[in-house]
């Protein structure tokens, strides 16, 4: 019986956090608005989604005004060696997908591999300019174990308070790449900390960039040895980043487990920008596990709990941020897109892979969707990316761990048809 009580608490608790969210203001002229700024020259295939999955029941969620489709699962990146074998997906302005280093110029029908891995730090000017830009990369294709991790670490200089990352450049939808590394300019008392560059660049209307940057102090007080999330701001097009803002920072001790970190940053039409962080969810906790004792288990952290991923709002470009709050009962590396529709889509993982979608309307999430769990790899368990790759289609990319060999996955994804409902 108190078990049963603990559960029914549990959910109520999590009702409760999805629930504590703010209102996102904005117009009914979604049918009048152009699409996105990487907008692509031709949908292709993909705007045709299979309308039999629409009959099946256990395929469709639905809340008031919003209806998910769940689609096909196809294999794009065949099983290798991966110590973190994160989903990475995105769409250029002539209308390619790149998963990983599996590419498709035919709207996700077939894959072919290309030569250098895509980089979760990807970005693409609009047309006419059109340069594709990316820190890291340089990851050769049919590369294994680390190779394409999600994150990138900011390398220290002779000067203080500048680091040094690398940084790339092309004229050709990403297919080849040149080097040209970027310094990051931080505050004096970040300048001994230890920093860690995480998800996407994002453009604004004055043709500036934006990046988070999770950092932190390993030999500081409690507070500074907890990761703080701040923005990074380019004016030359990602040769110099400048310290813009502190997006969140932890004064707690027990509440959540790491601080702030894995931020994503989403820019939406109406130029309100929305940050979303992750703030724990230890690989031990998602598995059930509290012990920290093992050597091949331990983590970074030991507070082996399960805590939310949070957001925040800025209405003034990225320069002053709302308190973070929570929007979930669980979860690492959110990713998030605004849809041509206006709807909003979060993914999030660990344990298993989830997907929510708000109307940018109204203060609740709704339908919130598990849609994959299974073994973990070594590291970075449920890490999931997606993009809108045709009008009304997400494609989500993840990985599938071999369950007699967790240090061999395969990449997938699957499509969602997103419609917005006329009540």
């Amino acid at each position: 019986m108190k078990t049963n009580m603990k559960v029914h608490k549990y959910f109520a608790l999590n009702t409760l956090l999805l629930l504590n969210m703010f209102c996102f203001s904005t117009t009914d002229s979604f049918a009048q608005e152009n699409q996105t700024r990487n907008s692509v020259k031709a949908d292709k295939s993909l705007s045709n989604f299979d309308p039999k999955y629409e009959k099946i029941k256990s395929r469709v969620s639905y809340v008031p005004g919003i209806k998910v489709i769940r689609g096909e699962t196809q294999l794009i990146v065949p099983e290798h060696e991966s110590f973190c074998p994160s989903g990475s997906v995105f769409k250029f302005n002539n209308g390619d997908i790149q998963v990983y280093d599996r590419r498709s110029s035919d709207g996700g029908k077939s894959w072919y591999q290309v030569e250098h891995i895509l980089e979760n730090f990807t970005y693409q000017y609009p047309e006419p300019n059109g340069e594709v830009i990316m820190f890291q990369s340089a990851n050769a294709a049919g590369s294994s174990s680390s190779e394409g991790r999600p994150e990138a670490s900011l390398q220290k200089t002779d000067q203080k308070g500048v680091f040094e990352a690398k940084f790339f450049r092309s004229k050709d939808n990403g297919l080849s790449r040149v080097s040209d590394p970027a310094k990051i300019y931080l505050p004096e008392k970040l300048s001994n900390w230890t920093g860690v560059l995480c998800r996407n660049i994002v453009g604004l209307d004055d043709g500036s960039l934006l990046m988070s940057l999770y950092c932190r102090n390993a030999k500081g007080n409690n507070i500074e040895r907890k990761f703080r999330t701040i923005v990074i701001r380019s004016t030359d097009q990602g040769k110099t980043w400048n310290y813009l803002s502190t997006i969140a920072f932890d004064m707690t001790e027990n509440v959540r487990g790491e601080g702030f970190d894995e931020t994503s940053l989403l820019v939406l039409r109406d130029g309100k920008i929305l940050s979303f962080m992750r703030s724990g969810a230890s690989y031990q906790a998602s598995l059930g596990s509290f012990n920290n004792n093992d050597f091949d288990n331990k983590m970074p952290f030991s507070y082996g709990k399960q805590t939310p991923i949070y957001m925040s709002i800025s209405n003034d470009g990225g320069k002053n941020w709302s308190s973070a709050d929570p929007i979930t009962s669980h979860g690492v590396w959110p990713d998030a897109v605004q849809m041509e529709n206006g709807i909003i889509a979060v993914s999030y993982g660990r344990p298993g892979n989830w997907i929510m979608f708000n109307d940018n309307k109204s203060e609740s999430w709704g339908p919130i969707i598990p849609f994959y769990n299974d073994l973990y790899p070594p590291d970075c368990g449920n890490y999931i990316s997606m993009k809108e790759v045709a009008p009304n289609i997400l494609l989500v990319v993840y990985s599938r761990t071999n369950p007699n060999d967790h240090w061999q996955s395969e990449l997938v994804g699957t499509y969602f048809n997103v419609k917005r409902v006329v009540e």
